[in-house]
């Protein structure tokens, strides 16, 4: 769990570093943003097929659940600690780059979104203050538990019990 959590981490930082170098709007692309879920679920399974083959017996739901889950939560705090360092001391100007994109994404999105909307979602983003804090991080990081347990149940899922997961002996 933690051999896996840790390297689908460490993983998920490599690929973000990967566009950062390369450039910093890549680095908020939604493409990028969403393929993190294959480094989490790739993880998780690799800790579930782990654990089924050291296991006797059938792999059973909870221990795979367990596994699958606490595989996630490793990856997600490495990745976590990793954009809270990112975005509050190595360059904080994320931030304001984020922002840029957001008003970009809003202004392409008008037509779709209405006028009014859009500018309400404008003037709401002035409002907020995005600097990287310690307790936003956390609430971050604790949010995106919800999310991590749902993919674990889908991993669990597919991984227990299944005839041929287990090395024959």
């Amino acid at each position: 769990m933690i051999k896996f959590g840790s390297i689908a981490g460490v993983a998920l930082v490599l690929w973000h570093l990967l566009f950062y170098v390369v450039d910093k709007k890549l680095y908020f692309h939604p493409a990028v943003q969403w393929s993190v879920l294959l480094f989490y679920v790739l993880g998780m399974y690799l800790a579930c097929r782990s654990g089924a083959q050291k296991s006797t017996d059938v792999y059973a739901w909870q221990p795979a659940l367990r596994t699958a889950f606490g595989t996630f939560v490793v990856a997600h705090l490495i990745a976590h600690v990793f954009y809270f360092v990112l975005f509050k001391f190595i360059d904080p100007g994320m931030v304001n780059l984020q922002g840029e994109i957001l008003f970009e994404g809003i202004e392409r999105n008008t037509a779709l979104l209405g006028e009014e909307n859009a500018w309400k979602m404008k003037d709401q983003y002035k409002a907020e203050d995005f600097k990287p804090t310690f307790q936003k991080s956390a609430f971050a990081f604790t949010f995106g538990l919800i999310g991590g347990f749902v993919l674990a149940l889908g991993v669990a899922w597919s991984t227990y019990g299944k005839s041929g997961f287990n090395q024959t002996k």
